[in-house]
């Protein structure tokens, strides 16, 4: 009996073919290695693969409506008409701007306690509009002497200790601002020059909400002046773009359904969101 556990040739080969296939394949991954680092042009690169997480975009503010400007101004109180005006102010809480005048406040016991609430009032802010109003509506004499103009205004702003020289010329659509310098009737020019010069700023207006002078009825409804306000604004034809500064006056609103009429035009002007409405003393260029 054979007993001789030694390798038959056969059983050596194997071992030996697989060391010479390992042998060859290393060679050939060298050579091919060697090969592609050599001639770059056939070099072939295999990008790994990136997942990335999807980024959210960023949502788009919508752009920014720029609020035009309305400043509601009321002439020539206190009178009859003021405290509806002001009742109206008051309810609505709105900022509103008064041109008083001297004489007024000291005409009657009524007027002298609208004054007092008028200064009270946390929505109006008031302002000169004269002593005399022009020497009781004397309006071609009364401009011609601007010495006497600037005194009457002077005179007003000390009575009423008024806290500012922002002032309104009675019958004239007159402008002396830091931004505006406009003269409706040419012969009023030196006195308005004369105020500007002595440190009163002179506010005119764009739009009048105009009433008859014998039965003190307004002219427009809320829906006609509303109309020409908007149309106003939107073809820029304020002296000031994006601002437009309203005329009214206190005796047009003595009436109660004339009052209605005003509480009703503040609130279409409360309902559009790109209007806001403020004090005189916020128009632009206009240092108190």
């Amino acid at each position: 009996m054979n007993t001789n556990l030694s390798s038959s040739p056969d059983d050596e080969g194997e071992p030996v073919q697989a060391t010479r296939f390992l042998s060859q394949s290393f060679f050939i991954l060298f050579f091919s290695s060697c090969y592609y680092t050599a001639n770059p042009q056939n070099e072939v690169t295999v990008q790994p693969t990136v997942f990335k997480e999807p980024v959210a975009e960023k949502p788009v503010a919508p752009p920014v409506k720029k609020k035009k400007t309305i400043y509601i101004t009321f002439d020539d109180g206190p009178n009859k008409g003021t405290k509806q005006v002001l009742k109206v102010v008051n309810e609505e809480q709105l900022p509103v701007s008064f041109f008083v005048v001297g004489e007024h406040v000291y005409g009657s016991r009524e007027q002298s306690a609208m004054w007092d609430s008028l200064q009270q009032s946390p929505f109006a802010e008031i302002y000169n509009h004269s002593y005399t109003h022009a020497s009781h509506n004397h309006f071609v004499t009364y401009y011609q002497n601007d010495s006497m103009v600037v005194a009457d205004f002077e005179r007003c702003n000390d009575s009423l200790h008024l806290e500012t020289k922002i002032a309104r010329t009675p019958g004239r659509n007159i402008w002396r601002t830091p931004t505006v310098s406009k003269t409706d009737i040419a012969k009023s020019k030196e006195a308005a020059d004369s105020l500007y010069q002595n440190g009163f700023t002179v506010v005119g207006w764009d739009l009048e909400w105009f009433y008859s002078s014998d039965s003190l009825k307004l002219k427009q409804s809320s829906e006609e002046l509303f109309q020409q306000v908007d149309s106003i604004l939107v073809n820029n034809k304020t002296k000031t773009t994006g601002h437009l500064v309203l005329l009214t006056h206190d005796q047009a609103f003595a009436d109660s359904t004339d009052a209605s009429a005003l509480q009703k035009f503040i609130q279409f002007i409360k309902k559009k969101d790109d209007y806001a409405v403020e004090f005189v003393s916020k128009y632009p260029g206009i240092k108190q």
